[in-house]
């Protein structure tokens, strides 16, 4: 009698990694002076991976120091206690970039703590299985989740992905046939991918009398199938493909060539 076949584990999107750090036994002349912790944080994020945006820090009176350190990828912020050597530190990232560790000990090291506690690492806006964020309860525990969707698809050894964009807010003069075949063609680009008809940029219908047309393509890995509404003035886009692809990468090509004002999505892994 066989074995019963072993389900696949489950591992969810952590749309992002939230890590709290405590500094003691610091130098309290670093933690007093606003301007060094503006550039041993803005050095310390750069020398992590991340993209620096901004920064802003903050001197309290008689003393103590704020700041937070604004990257494409999240934040970095502390808040120091000269009075008693000690910061308490967390770094947001919503990418696999960042190198927390470096981080972590690149902070240590600049602030001359003597002793370092990574007192907690959370992932944060886990997505499930159906793509939407899972609603848990605060138990004082998060569950662990990957940070990249190239990460989840391998982790499920996927066949194949489905992207659902919705690109709100579109001005009227992008929502053509003409112009939905150029975004087609541009996301074949991105793709890398080819449609299977050369002369014919994709099939389009009008199921609604004028207010908007269905259109299809068909790939040589997959389907681009989707409908513009000229009263919602939005472009609603599903993408499959039998192997990955990035669906912020889709996204972001669609709301930029659509002239969005922002956009929902929904991934789901086939197996």
């Amino acid at each position: 009698m066989s074995s019963p076949a072993q389900p696949i584990t489950f591992q969810a999107l952590a749309l992002g990694r939230h890590l709290t750090i405590e500094y003691y036994d610091c130098d309290p002349r670093i933690l007093a002076d606003s301007k060094l912790m503006q550039e041993i944080f803005v050095n310390s994020a750069k020398i992590s991976g991340a993209t620096v945006l901004e920064s802003s820090f903050h001197d309290f009176e008689p003393q103590g120091v704020s700041g937070i350190v604004v990257i494409c990828e999240s934040h970095f912020a502390v808040h120091a206690w000269p009075e008693h050597d000690y910061a308490a530190v967390d770094i947001f990232t919503c990418g696999d970039q960042i190198d927390f560790d470096l981080a972590a000990n690149t902070l240590r090291d600049r602030l001359k703590s003597r002793s370092m506690v990574i007192s907690n690492t959370l992932s944060r806006g886990l997505i499930g299985q159906d793509g939407n964020v899972l609603h848990e309860k605060s138990s004082g525990k998060s569950a662990e989740g990957v940070l990249s969707w190239q990460k989840r698809y391998e982790s499920l050894d996927a066949w194949g992905m489905l992207a659902s964009i919705d690109v709100y807010d579109c001005p009227v003069e992008n929502l053509t046939p003409g112009n939905i075949c150029s975004v087609l063609n541009e996301l074949n680009q991105v793709l890398h991918t080819e449609p299977r008809s050369t002369n014919c940029c994709a099939d389009f219908h009008d199921p609604e009398r004028g207010k908007g047309l269905r259109f299809t393509r068909i790939l040589d890995a997959g389907t681009i199938t989707g409908r513009y509404s000229l009263d919602r003035k939005a472009l609603y886009c599903d993408l499959f493909l039998s192997r990955f692809f990035d669906p912020r990468e889709i996204s972001e090509t669609l709301i930029n060539a659509m002239n969005g004002s922002y956009y929902r999505l929904q991934v789901a892994m086939r197996q």
